[in-house]
Formats: C-alpha cells, sequence, structure tokens
C-alpha cells in the first residue's frame, strides 16, 4: 500500500535525489511513495534516524486512511518512539491490552501504513 526510500550511508555519499524519485514514483504508481534522508541512520542509537522517519509518517501517511466505520469501544492509543527492539513493542501492547486500551498504531517499529494512516 505504500514505499518508503530511506537514503543510507552509500546512497548518502552518492547523493542519489532520492526525494524526487518518490514524488515521481507517486505519480507513477499511485500510491504514497516517502523517502527519508537517514545517512548512517543518525545520531545516538539511530534515534534521529528514526526521528526523521517518524516525521515523514506523520506528515505523509497520519490521517490518509479511511475512518473505522465503527467507534471503538474503550481507550485507544498510538505508541509513539516505539522501535520493537527486542519485541518491546509486543509486552506494551499485551500490557495496555489488559487495562482494556487497544494500540491503534506504533511509530516505528512495527508500524504498518494501514495502521499509520487510520492514527488520526
Amino acid at each position: 500500500n505504500a514505499i518508503t526510500i530511506t537514503a543510507t550511508c552509500p546512497v548518502g555519499l552518492i547523493g542519489d535525489d532520492i526525494q524526487t524519485v518518490a514524488k515521481e514514483m507517486t505519480e507513477e504508481l499511485g500510491i504514497s511513495v516517502v523517502a527519508f534522508n537517514c545517512e548512517g541512520y543518525k545520531g545516538v542509537s539511530q534515534s534521529a534516524g528514526h526521528h526523521i522517519a517518524n516525521n515523514g509518517f506523520f506528515k505523509h501517511w497520519v490521517g490518509e486512511g479511511e475512518a473505522e466505520d465503527e467507534e471503538i469501544e474503550g481507550f485507544t492509543v498510538n505508541l509513539l518512539g516505539e522501535y520493537n527492539i527486542g519485541g518491546d513493542s509486543w509486552e506494551i501492547e499485551r500490557v495496555f491490552e489488559k487495562c482494556g486500551i487497544k494500540v491503534l498504531a506504533t511509530f516505528s517499529g512495527d508500524g504498518t501504513y494501514d495502521a499509520a494512516s487510520k492514527a488520526h
């Protein structure tokens, strides 16, 4: 349903214009193609790279999908800044579920386009 293009070290050094490629492919394919310049995945523990990706998801995907036809009962949350390293996200979701809270979307570990597009 969507494609991401991530510029890692070699692409960043070469200077490929992934933003233009993403724009052209969005038009050609008719789906969301988003490019992230995250050479070296930047930052301590790659945190800046995830921040760049999350901002791209928020800008291009959140709110783009159709809202659920039926109202979700109870409380809902979106997990921001959860990268699911070592399965953390799954445990967090399990605990929320026991508390009666449904996780709609996670950014960016186990995130999906479909979930992010409905995260509004």
